[in-house]
Parts: C-alpha cells; sequence; structure tokens
C-alpha cells in the first residue's frame, strides 16, 4: 500500500523538487540529461549512475535524499488522512499489510509513525530511507512479499500514481488504484488496472468481492 495520495492527500512539490534536483546535479558537474524525468526517476538514476559519476561514498544520493526531506516535510505539513481511515485499516486486519512509499521517514514520523493506532496497521513500513530505489522500481514491493510470505498473484499494491501503478506491473502483482491522487483518471484508467477505487474506504468491500 502506498501512503501519499493514498493514505493521505498527495501534497508534494513535484515540479519544485524536480527543478531544485536537477540544478544540484548541475552545480556538481553532472552532464547527465535529466529531461522528462520524474523526482524517482532522477532519484533511481544518480543510485545506479553515482559511482560512475565519482560518487561510490553515496554522497550525491544523500544530498538528494536530504532535498526530498525538506519536500516530504513541507507535504506532511499539509497531509490529511483519506476519508474514514482508521476504520477502513481496521476492516483490513484479516491481510497482510506493508506500506511501501518513496516518502523518507523523517516525514512519516510527523503523521504515521507517532501513531500508534496508524503505525499498527501495518507489518511491514518501508520508506525512502529503507530502500535503494524508488518506485516505480519493484525492489520495495519485492521485499514486501518476501515479508508475507506472498506470491505475486496473491498480492495487490493499492497506490494512486503512474509510479504505483508501473512498480506493481513490474513486480508482477495486481494494480489497485485510488483516483484523485498524484496522476490523472485518464492516464491511470489508461493502463488498464486491475482495481479501480473511487476513495479508499471501498477498498474493504472490492477486496472481500473479488475474493
Amino acid at each position: 500500500m502506498d501512503w501519499e495520495g493514498t493514505l493521505v492527500d498527495f501534497q508534494w512539490d513535484l515540479a519544485g523538487a524536480v527543478a531544485e534536483t536537477t540544478a544540484l546535479l548541475k552545480a556538481k558537474g553532472i552532464g547527465e540529461s535529466f529531461s522528462g524525468m520524474d523526482y524517482a526517476a532522477i532519484y533511481n538514476t544518480v543510485q545506479e549512475k553515482g559511482p560512475a559519476w565519482g560518487y561510490a561514498d553515496g554522497s550525491l544520493l544523500a544530498l538528494i535524499d536530504a532535498v526530498y526531506d525538506r519536500y516530504d516535510l513541507d507535504a506532511a505539513a499539509r497531509w490529511t488522512t483519506c476519508e474514514d481511515l482508521a476504520q477502513t485499516l481496521q476492516e483490513l486486519k484479516s491481510y497482510k499489510l506493508a506500506l511501501v512509499t518513496n516518502i523518507g521517514r523523517r516525514a512519516l514520523e510527523k503523521l504515521l509513525l507517532n501513531n500508534a493506532a496508524l503505525a499498527g496497521s501495518f507489518g511491514l513500513i518501508l520508506t525512502r530511507d529503507d530502500l535503494s530505489y524508488l518506485k516505480p522500481h519493484p525492489q520495495g514491493l519485492q521485499k514486501a512479499m518476501a515479508w508475507a510470505g506472498a506470491l505475486p498473484q496473491e498480492t495487490i499494491h493499492i497506490g494512486d500514481s503512474l509510479s504505483d501503478l508501473f512498480a506493481a506491473r513490474n513486480a508482477g502483482v495486481k494494480i489497485g488504484i485510488v483516483l484523485g491522487g498524484q496522476n490523472t483518471r485518464e492516464a491511470l484508467l489508461q493502463e488498464n488496472p486491475d482495481l479501480v477505487l473511487e476513495k479508499l474506504s471501498h477498498l474493504p468491500a472490492a477486496l472481500a468481492q473479488r475474493g
């Protein structure tokens, strides 16, 4: 399950983060073109190519993490949990729930990790700080399946964005989408997700119906 745009409303300044990060990389002498990349694609590219650029110590990625932490915290100041979140999670308690998010741990502490009722709903919480690659890379979902002892065909990832959708597809799991988050309805429906929800609160009934 995803965090921002799924369990809370979407508040991240995507354009601002990309502009600041690409400026940082240019200032560091990185000649790579990041045109058309979103924040996650830039992060994953730096993770992959950083050693070849002379940053095998991870210091370049640490600078980007610091930038993203600031944007996380900015978004966290405005987050509102989705309608009936506590009740929805209670109705899902029979499932093994894992949270896999591109948000860092510092921001989650503002709302989730300091809330025992919410945090206790998840058997596993994986943030940007716990992963080498961000969604749409499948690493986080693969780790969640390993924790749950679940096969791909037994797993569904619930998110709100194309990054969530493609992460699920890359991991070979079912795709569940909550509309109204990061990406438009049209862009998401064009990719034919397995489950489409107008609200997260509809999830328990939808899963029960699917068996």
